[in-house]
């Protein structure tokens, strides 16, 4: 089997992986979210009413099914070498395509900022609790974790060092990787930082759903970067021994398996079944 055939078997997982399977499964899960917690019986859940549910989950279907649509004409202009380079497939073409996938995700994300804004100007509750104890990092993420994600930025520097025969070099590869896994390091720990110690999005949310959704979010963060660091530290070694022919596939399976660690990750494990949701009833005072 030939370099371009694996590509686009492996292409052809990323369309239906990212632009099918995922969005049926968010799909369902608003479905089942809608019909089991109606805006009648639960109506903080839906401070814009059933009806801009219903519209924005249209929207996400489009968007996803437009990409579907797009993701088998760019494997058909592969097939047919219109997309081909010097008979090669460009690397960033399944990143290109992969930030057109995002954007239904994108677009949940800001409709649920917008929702949870809509939730604190109509919060009219006039008593409110809060959280005592002492929010710490392990409560989140585990020490084993977190050492884990600073062993593999350590491990890439030292790997990109060995590359450059022990010399630090500003114009070399590895020292641009280094550089910028260091920024992406450092957005962890900003964003990670905020989630824990900041104001609760959504007004309504039980305690025990905020620590459990917070630890979630911040362990694929640390999935995220390892996997990342693994993804630049294979791409330093293949560009250093003359492999960037594999460049294309390498990408596609590694963008599969952000998904995989992040959105699969976080359906897998923040089921609808173990939520609060007394706290979005008409006449709950649960914070």
């Amino acid at each position: 089997m030939t370099e371009l055939e694996v590509f686009m078997l492996v292409f052809m997982a990323q369309i239906i992986l990212l632009s099918a399977y995922y969005p049926s499964r968010v799909l369902n899960r608003a479905s089942h979210l809608l019909t089991n917690y109606t805006p009648e019986e639960y109506p903080k859940l839906y401070p814009k009413g059933a009806g801009f549910f219903n519209r924005s989950m249209r929207i996400y279907q489009l968007i996803n099914g437009l990409n579907f649509v797009l993701g088998w004409v760019i494997l058909y202009l592969v097939y047919t070498g219109q997309l081909l380079d010097e008979g090669r497939v460009n690397p960033l073409l399944p990143w290109g395509y992969f930030m057109l996938q995002m954007i239904p995700s994108q677009f949940l994300e800001f409709y649920g900022f917008k929702l949870s804004k809509l939730m604190k100007q109509q919060d009219q509750r006039t008593t409110r609790t809060a959280q005592l104890t002492p929010r710490r990092w392990q409560d989140y993420v585990s020490p084993g974790l977190m050492g884990l994600v600073i062993l593999s930025y350590l491990g890439f520097v030292s790997l990109a060092f060995y590359l450059d025969d022990f010399t630090v070099s500003t114009d070399s590869a590895g020292f641009l990787m280094s550089v910028i896994l260091l920024l992406g390091f450092g957005l962890f720990f900003a964003l990670s930082a905020w989630l824990i110690y900041g104001k609760k999005a959504d007004p309504y949310q039980a305690n025990e759903d905020r620590l459990r959704s917070v630890g979630l979010v911040i362990r694929t963060f640390c999935f995220t970067l390892i996997a990342c660091t693994i993804f630049m530290a294979l791409t330093l070694t293949f560009e250093s021994n003359g492999m960037k022919a594999i460049m294309p596939i390498l990408m596609s399976v590694f963008l599969q398996f952000l998904v995989f660690i992040s959105m699969g990750y976080m359906l897998n494990n923040l089921r609808l079944e173990d939520i609060n949701f007394d706290v979005y009833r008409a006449h709950s005072n649960n914070l």
